[in-house]
Protein backbone atom coordinates (compact mmCIF):
# COMPACT_ATOMS: atom_id res chain seq x y z
CA UNK A 1 0.00 0.00 0.00
CA UNK A 2 1.25 3.66 -0.88
CA UNK A 3 1.77 5.69 2.35
CA UNK A 4 0.72 9.38 1.14
CA UNK A 5 1.59 10.59 4.81
CA UNK A 6 4.97 11.58 4.87
CA UNK A 7 7.20 10.73 7.74
CA UNK A 8 9.56 13.03 9.80
CA UNK A 9 12.58 11.85 7.51
CA UNK A 10 10.94 12.71 3.82
CA UNK A 11 9.64 15.66 5.05
CA UNK A 12 12.95 16.54 6.38
CA UNK A 13 15.08 15.62 3.17
CA UNK A 14 12.33 17.45 1.55
CA UNK A 15 12.57 20.46 3.12
CA UNK A 16 16.36 20.54 2.78
CA UNK A 17 16.23 20.10 -1.20
CA UNK A 18 13.51 23.15 -1.25
CA UNK A 19 16.00 25.49 1.36
CA UNK A 20 19.03 24.47 -1.38
CA UNK A 21 17.13 25.01 -4.38
CA UNK A 22 15.65 28.37 -2.64
CA UNK A 23 19.30 29.84 -1.42
CA UNK A 24 21.75 28.34 -4.15
CA UNK A 25 19.52 28.24 -7.91
CA UNK A 26 16.43 30.38 -7.73
CA UNK A 27 18.48 33.18 -7.89
CA UNK A 28 20.99 32.00 -10.82
CA UNK A 29 20.47 33.63 -14.07
CA UNK A 30 23.73 32.03 -15.89
CA UNK A 31 21.69 28.37 -16.01
CA UNK A 32 19.98 29.31 -19.35
CA UNK A 33 23.20 29.73 -20.86
CA UNK A 34 25.00 27.77 -23.73
CA UNK A 35 28.39 25.88 -22.46
CA UNK A 36 28.17 27.03 -18.98
CA UNK A 37 28.72 24.00 -16.59
CA UNK A 38 28.30 25.41 -13.10
CA UNK A 39 30.22 23.16 -11.17
CA UNK A 40 30.36 25.01 -8.65
CA UNK A 41 26.61 24.85 -7.69
CA UNK A 42 27.10 21.27 -8.15
CA UNK A 43 29.86 21.00 -5.55
CA UNK A 44 27.59 22.80 -3.07
CA UNK A 45 24.65 20.15 -3.91
CA UNK A 46 27.35 17.23 -3.13
CA UNK A 47 27.97 18.95 -0.01
CA UNK A 48 24.92 18.85 0.99
CA UNK A 49 24.21 15.11 0.01
CA UNK A 50 22.16 15.25 -3.00
CA UNK A 51 24.65 14.25 -5.52
CA UNK A 52 25.51 10.61 -3.69
CA UNK A 53 22.09 10.52 -2.07
CA UNK A 54 21.16 7.33 -3.85
CA UNK A 55 24.26 5.48 -3.40
CA UNK A 56 24.35 3.23 -0.51
CA UNK A 57 25.57 4.38 3.08
CA UNK A 58 28.08 1.34 3.23
CA UNK A 59 29.70 2.71 -0.46
CA UNK A 60 30.04 6.32 1.41
CA UNK A 61 26.10 7.89 -0.06
CA UNK A 62 23.42 8.78 1.50
CA UNK A 63 21.29 5.45 0.96
CA UNK A 64 18.13 7.56 0.43
CA UNK A 65 14.80 5.47 -0.45
CA UNK A 66 13.23 6.11 -3.52
CA UNK A 67 10.67 8.27 -2.88
CA UNK A 68 12.77 10.41 -0.65
CA UNK A 69 15.43 11.05 -4.04
CA UNK A 70 11.65 11.65 -5.59
CA UNK A 71 10.91 14.17 -3.31
CA UNK A 72 13.98 15.98 -3.63
CA UNK A 73 14.17 15.58 -7.49
CA UNK A 74 11.06 17.11 -7.47
CA UNK A 75 12.21 20.48 -5.25
CA UNK A 76 15.56 20.83 -8.07
CA UNK A 77 13.11 20.17 -10.91
CA UNK A 78 11.01 23.34 -9.58
CA UNK A 79 14.47 25.16 -9.49
CA UNK A 80 16.26 23.93 -12.85
CA UNK A 81 15.61 21.16 -14.93
CA UNK A 82 19.24 20.66 -16.13
CA UNK A 83 20.66 21.38 -12.61
CA UNK A 84 17.99 18.52 -11.48
CA UNK A 85 19.19 16.04 -14.29
CA UNK A 86 22.72 16.15 -13.69
CA UNK A 87 22.35 16.57 -9.87
CA UNK A 88 20.53 13.12 -9.73
CA UNK A 89 22.49 11.70 -12.84
CA UNK A 90 23.56 9.36 -10.66
CA UNK A 91 20.77 7.23 -10.22
CA UNK A 92 20.75 6.02 -13.48
CA UNK A 93 24.55 5.96 -14.32
CA UNK A 94 25.12 3.91 -10.69
CA UNK A 95 22.13 1.55 -11.11
CA UNK A 96 23.68 -1.38 -13.83
CA UNK A 97 26.32 -1.26 -11.01
CA UNK A 98 24.69 -1.22 -7.91
CA UNK A 99 22.25 -4.12 -8.65
CA UNK A 100 24.69 -6.52 -10.75
CA UNK A 101 28.26 -5.59 -9.89
CA UNK A 102 30.56 -7.59 -7.73
CA UNK A 103 31.10 -5.45 -4.23
CA UNK A 104 34.99 -5.05 -5.56
CA UNK A 105 33.91 -3.19 -8.71
CA UNK A 106 31.45 -1.59 -6.71
CA UNK A 107 34.10 -0.51 -4.54
CA UNK A 108 36.48 0.45 -7.57
CA UNK A 109 33.82 2.39 -9.11
CA UNK A 110 31.05 3.72 -7.14
CA UNK A 111 33.48 4.56 -3.42
CA UNK A 112 35.35 7.10 -5.55
CA UNK A 113 32.33 9.22 -6.30
CA UNK A 114 31.01 9.34 -3.13
CA UNK A 115 34.40 11.04 -1.64
CA UNK A 116 34.98 14.35 -3.96
CA UNK A 117 32.50 15.88 -6.17
CA UNK A 118 32.75 13.33 -9.40
CA UNK A 119 30.20 12.53 -12.26
CA UNK A 120 29.08 8.77 -13.92
CA UNK A 121 27.48 8.00 -17.53
CA UNK A 122 25.15 5.63 -18.78
CA UNK A 123 26.32 5.29 -22.07
CA UNK A 124 24.06 3.66 -24.08
CA UNK A 125 22.70 5.89 -26.71
CA UNK A 126 24.50 5.66 -30.32
CA UNK A 127 23.89 7.96 -32.83
CA UNK A 128 21.22 6.16 -34.64
CA UNK A 129 19.11 6.19 -31.19
CA UNK A 130 18.38 4.27 -27.85
CA UNK A 131 15.47 2.49 -28.65
CA UNK A 132 17.32 0.31 -32.00
CA UNK A 133 19.56 -0.95 -29.33
CA UNK A 134 16.30 -3.40 -27.98
CA UNK A 135 15.89 -4.33 -32.04
CA UNK A 136 19.24 -4.23 -34.13
CA UNK A 137 22.82 -4.86 -33.08
CA UNK A 138 24.42 -2.22 -31.00
CA UNK A 139 27.25 -0.50 -33.81
CA UNK A 140 29.35 -0.27 -30.38
CA UNK A 141 31.79 -3.52 -30.01
CA UNK A 142 33.71 -5.37 -27.15
CA UNK A 143 36.44 -7.87 -29.06
CA UNK A 144 37.84 -10.10 -26.92
CA UNK A 145 41.61 -10.07 -26.54
CA UNK A 146 43.74 -11.56 -24.05
CA UNK A 147 43.29 -10.52 -20.16
CA UNK A 148 39.69 -8.25 -21.48
CA UNK A 149 37.89 -6.16 -24.51
CA UNK A 150 38.95 -3.83 -27.30
CA UNK A 151 35.99 -1.24 -26.97
CA UNK A 152 35.27 0.03 -30.18
CA UNK A 153 32.27 3.11 -30.83
CA UNK A 154 30.83 6.15 -30.66
CA UNK A 155 27.75 6.86 -28.08
CA UNK A 156 26.19 9.86 -28.50
CA UNK A 157 23.57 12.81 -26.57
CA UNK A 158 25.06 10.78 -23.32
CA UNK A 159 24.09 12.99 -20.06
CA UNK A 160 27.42 13.95 -18.05
CA UNK A 161 29.44 13.00 -20.92
CA UNK A 162 32.19 15.40 -20.49
CA UNK A 163 32.64 15.88 -17.13
CA UNK A 164 32.16 12.00 -16.65
CA UNK A 165 35.27 10.29 -14.72
CA UNK A 166 33.78 6.89 -15.59
CA UNK A 167 31.39 5.28 -18.36
CA UNK A 168 29.60 2.60 -18.00
CA UNK A 169 29.44 1.34 -21.49
CA UNK A 170 26.57 -1.30 -23.63
CA UNK A 171 28.65 -2.81 -26.14
CA UNK A 172 28.16 -5.75 -28.54
CA UNK A 173 30.74 -8.94 -28.16
CA UNK A 174 32.12 -9.60 -31.05
CA UNK A 175 32.36 -12.41 -32.43
CA UNK A 176 29.02 -13.21 -30.69
CA UNK A 177 25.42 -12.60 -30.74
CA UNK A 178 23.31 -9.39 -30.78
CA UNK A 179 22.77 -9.30 -27.08
CA UNK A 180 24.67 -6.46 -24.85
CA UNK A 181 27.15 -6.46 -22.66
CA UNK A 182 28.16 -3.74 -19.81
CA UNK A 183 31.58 -2.41 -19.20
CA UNK A 184 32.75 0.27 -16.63
CA UNK A 185 35.55 2.51 -18.39
CA UNK A 186 37.56 5.22 -16.92
CA UNK A 187 37.45 8.56 -18.59
CA UNK A 188 41.64 9.06 -18.61
CA UNK A 189 41.36 5.20 -20.76
CA UNK A 190 43.26 5.45 -23.75
CA UNK A 191 41.60 5.82 -26.99
CA UNK A 192 38.29 7.37 -25.02
CA UNK A 193 37.60 11.18 -26.74
CA UNK A 194 34.70 13.76 -25.62
CA UNK A 195 33.43 16.10 -27.96
CA UNK A 196 32.03 19.70 -27.65
CA UNK A 197 29.17 19.94 -25.60
CA UNK A 198 25.98 19.47 -27.27
CA UNK A 199 23.81 23.01 -27.74
CA UNK A 200 20.89 22.48 -26.71
CA UNK A 201 16.64 23.48 -26.97
CA UNK A 202 16.84 23.61 -23.03
CA UNK A 203 18.50 22.25 -19.50
CA UNK A 204 20.98 24.24 -20.46
CA UNK A 205 23.07 23.50 -17.29
CA UNK A 206 23.41 20.04 -17.76
CA UNK A 207 26.15 18.59 -19.86
CA UNK A 208 25.32 16.92 -22.83
CA UNK A 209 27.75 15.56 -25.44
CA UNK A 210 29.52 12.51 -27.66
CA UNK A 211 32.12 9.97 -26.53
CA UNK A 212 34.15 8.20 -29.10
CA UNK A 213 35.64 4.63 -27.46
CA UNK A 214 38.46 3.80 -30.52
CA UNK A 215 40.93 0.24 -29.02
CA UNK A 216 39.85 0.78 -25.67
CA UNK A 217 41.03 -1.78 -23.56
CA UNK A 218 38.77 -2.88 -20.90
CA UNK A 219 40.07 -5.60 -18.32
CA UNK A 220 38.22 -8.57 -18.01
CA UNK A 221 37.30 -8.24 -14.14
CA UNK A 222 35.44 -4.59 -15.73
CA UNK A 223 32.81 -6.30 -17.30
CA UNK A 224 29.63 -5.83 -15.68
CA UNK A 225 27.28 -8.75 -15.08
CA UNK A 226 27.22 -11.61 -17.15
CA UNK A 227 27.97 -11.53 -20.78
CA UNK A 228 25.42 -10.36 -22.73
CA UNK A 229 23.12 -9.02 -19.97
CA UNK A 230 23.20 -5.42 -20.82
CA UNK A 231 19.96 -5.07 -21.97
CA UNK A 232 18.37 -6.48 -18.31
CA UNK A 233 21.49 -3.87 -16.25
CA UNK A 234 20.43 -1.13 -18.83
CA UNK A 235 16.40 -1.60 -17.99
CA UNK A 236 16.80 -1.76 -14.19
CA UNK A 237 18.88 1.21 -13.94
CA UNK A 238 16.38 3.15 -15.83
CA UNK A 239 13.61 2.00 -13.42
CA UNK A 240 14.75 4.46 -10.85
CA UNK A 241 15.69 7.51 -13.20
CA UNK A 242 12.47 7.38 -14.85
CA UNK A 243 10.45 7.83 -11.53
CA UNK A 244 13.12 10.70 -10.66
CA UNK A 245 12.38 12.55 -14.51
CA UNK A 246 8.38 12.04 -13.31
CA UNK A 247 9.18 13.85 -9.88
CA UNK A 248 11.14 16.45 -11.69
CA UNK A 249 7.72 16.68 -14.28
CA UNK A 250 5.82 17.94 -11.25
CA UNK A 251 8.77 20.23 -9.78
CA UNK A 252 8.33 22.25 -13.43
CA UNK A 253 4.91 22.12 -13.62
CA UNK A 254 4.71 23.53 -10.10
CA UNK A 255 6.69 26.83 -10.88
CA UNK A 256 4.71 27.17 -13.96
CA UNK A 257 1.60 27.19 -12.25
CA UNK A 258 3.40 29.23 -9.74
CA UNK A 259 4.13 32.03 -12.06
CA UNK A 260 0.58 32.21 -13.37
CA UNK A 261 -0.84 32.37 -10.22
CA UNK A 262 1.59 35.48 -9.41
CA UNK A 263 0.66 37.46 -12.73
CA UNK A 264 -2.89 36.76 -12.31
CA UNK A 265 -2.86 38.53 -8.86
CA UNK A 266 -0.57 41.25 -10.60
CA UNK A 267 -2.63 41.98 -13.76
CA UNK A 268 -5.46 44.46 -14.21
CA UNK A 269 -8.04 43.27 -16.59
CA UNK A 270 -10.15 45.71 -18.53
CA UNK A 271 -13.39 46.18 -16.20
CA UNK A 272 -10.50 46.79 -13.51
CA UNK A 273 -10.25 43.36 -11.98
CA UNK A 274 -7.40 41.24 -11.31
CA UNK A 275 -6.95 38.46 -14.21
CA UNK A 276 -6.89 36.06 -10.86
CA UNK A 277 -10.48 36.57 -10.30
CA UNK A 278 -11.53 35.68 -14.11
CA UNK A 279 -13.02 31.94 -13.85
CA UNK A 280 -11.50 30.98 -17.09
CA UNK A 281 -7.90 31.78 -15.43
CA UNK A 282 -9.01 29.76 -12.56
CA UNK A 283 -10.41 26.70 -14.26
CA UNK A 284 -6.96 26.58 -16.23
CA UNK A 285 -5.16 26.97 -12.95
CA UNK A 286 -7.17 24.24 -10.82
CA UNK A 287 -6.69 21.94 -14.33
CA UNK A 288 -2.96 22.39 -13.89
CA UNK A 289 -3.32 21.29 -10.29
CA UNK A 290 -4.93 18.41 -11.30
CA UNK A 291 -2.86 17.49 -12.91
CA UNK A 292 0.01 17.61 -11.13
CA UNK A 293 -0.99 16.03 -8.23
CA UNK A 294 -1.71 12.84 -10.70
CA UNK A 295 1.41 12.92 -11.47
CA UNK A 296 2.61 12.92 -8.20
CA UNK A 297 0.80 10.09 -6.77
CA UNK A 298 1.12 8.36 -9.92
CA UNK A 299 5.39 8.46 -8.66
CA UNK A 300 4.72 8.13 -5.40
CA UNK A 301 2.99 4.69 -5.73
CA UNK A 302 5.75 3.70 -8.66
CA UNK A 303 8.24 4.68 -5.78
CA UNK A 304 6.50 2.31 -3.34
CA UNK A 305 6.61 -0.58 -6.48
CA UNK A 306 10.46 0.18 -6.62
CA UNK A 307 11.33 0.09 -2.77
CA UNK A 308 9.70 -3.31 -2.73
CA UNK A 309 10.93 -4.71 -5.73
CA UNK A 310 7.53 -5.90 -7.04
CA UNK A 311 6.68 -7.26 -10.23
CA UNK A 312 4.88 -4.14 -11.66
CA UNK A 313 8.23 -1.88 -10.81
CA UNK A 314 8.76 -1.65 -14.75
CA UNK A 315 5.41 -0.69 -15.71
CA UNK A 316 4.82 1.91 -13.15
CA UNK A 317 7.99 3.49 -13.66
CA UNK A 318 7.66 3.78 -17.21
CA UNK A 319 4.08 5.03 -16.64
CA UNK A 320 5.00 7.99 -14.32
CA UNK A 321 7.56 8.75 -16.83
CA UNK A 322 5.07 8.60 -19.75
CA UNK A 323 2.40 11.03 -17.91
CA UNK A 324 4.97 12.89 -15.79
CA UNK A 325 7.08 14.27 -19.39
CA UNK A 326 3.83 14.96 -21.09
CA UNK A 327 2.22 17.31 -18.23
CA UNK A 328 5.12 19.38 -17.93
CA UNK A 329 5.08 19.61 -21.32
CA UNK A 330 0.86 20.76 -21.27
CA UNK A 331 1.50 22.58 -18.51
CA UNK A 332 4.22 24.65 -19.30
CA UNK A 333 2.41 25.59 -22.44
CA UNK A 334 -0.27 26.22 -20.90
CA UNK A 335 1.33 28.43 -18.42
CA UNK A 336 3.22 30.89 -21.48
CA UNK A 337 -0.65 31.20 -22.96
CA UNK A 338 -2.05 32.64 -19.47
CA UNK A 339 0.92 34.71 -19.23
CA UNK A 340 0.25 36.16 -22.81
CA UNK A 341 2.84 38.62 -24.50
CA UNK A 342 5.14 38.08 -21.23
CA UNK A 343 5.07 34.40 -21.20
CA UNK A 344 6.84 34.26 -24.97
CA UNK A 345 9.34 36.51 -23.98
CA UNK A 346 12.79 35.23 -22.65
CA UNK A 347 12.30 37.88 -18.96
CA UNK A 348 9.04 36.20 -18.65
CA UNK A 349 10.77 32.67 -17.73
CA UNK A 350 7.67 30.41 -19.19
CA UNK A 351 9.42 29.61 -22.06
CA UNK A 352 12.15 28.64 -20.40
CA UNK A 353 10.56 26.43 -18.60
CA UNK A 354 9.00 24.91 -21.68
CA UNK A 355 12.26 24.51 -23.70
CA UNK A 356 13.63 22.51 -20.57
CA UNK A 357 10.41 20.75 -19.81
CA UNK A 358 10.63 19.07 -23.92
CA UNK A 359 13.08 16.62 -23.13
CA UNK A 360 11.52 14.84 -20.41
CA UNK A 361 9.09 13.42 -23.47
CA UNK A 362 12.42 12.08 -24.93
CA UNK A 363 15.29 11.33 -22.77
CA UNK A 364 15.76 8.20 -21.20
CA UNK A 365 13.41 6.95 -24.01
CA UNK A 366 10.14 8.53 -25.59
CA UNK A 367 6.98 8.07 -25.57
CA UNK A 368 7.09 5.22 -28.11
CA UNK A 369 9.23 3.30 -25.72
CA UNK A 370 7.45 3.86 -22.45
CA UNK A 371 4.28 3.12 -24.40
CA UNK A 372 6.29 -0.67 -25.35
CA UNK A 373 7.67 -1.22 -22.39
CA UNK A 374 3.63 -0.52 -20.46
CA UNK A 375 1.91 -2.79 -22.90
CA UNK A 376 4.10 -5.70 -23.02
CA UNK A 377 3.27 -5.77 -19.49
CA UNK A 378 -0.57 -5.18 -19.63
CA UNK A 379 -0.99 -7.13 -23.19
CA UNK A 380 -0.03 -10.85 -21.36
CA UNK A 381 -2.61 -13.24 -21.20
CA UNK A 382 -1.73 -13.74 -17.58
CA UNK A 383 -2.46 -10.03 -16.84
CA UNK A 384 -6.15 -10.46 -17.66
CA UNK A 385 -8.51 -9.69 -14.25
CA UNK A 386 -5.02 -8.70 -12.75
Amino acid sequence: MVELVLSAEEQRFRQAAKDFVRANVLSRTDLDTHGHFPRELYQQAFEAGFVTAMIPKALGGGGRTTRELALAAEEFGYGDLGVATSTFLLTLATGGILNFGTPAQQEKWVRPLTRSLSFACHAWTEPQGSANLLGQPAQTTATEVDGGFLLDGVKSTISNASVASVYFVFARLTPGDAGLTCFAVPRDAEGVEVRTPYRKMGQRAADTAEVTFTRVFVPKEDQIGRPGEGVVIGMRALRASRVGIAAMSVGVARRARDLCIQHGHARVTGDGRRLIESQDFRFHLAEMEMELELVRALTWRACAELQSNGPEAMKLSCCAKLAGGNMAVKVTNQAIEMLGGLGYLEAGLAEKLYRDAKILQIYEGPQAVQKIMIADTVTRLGWVGH
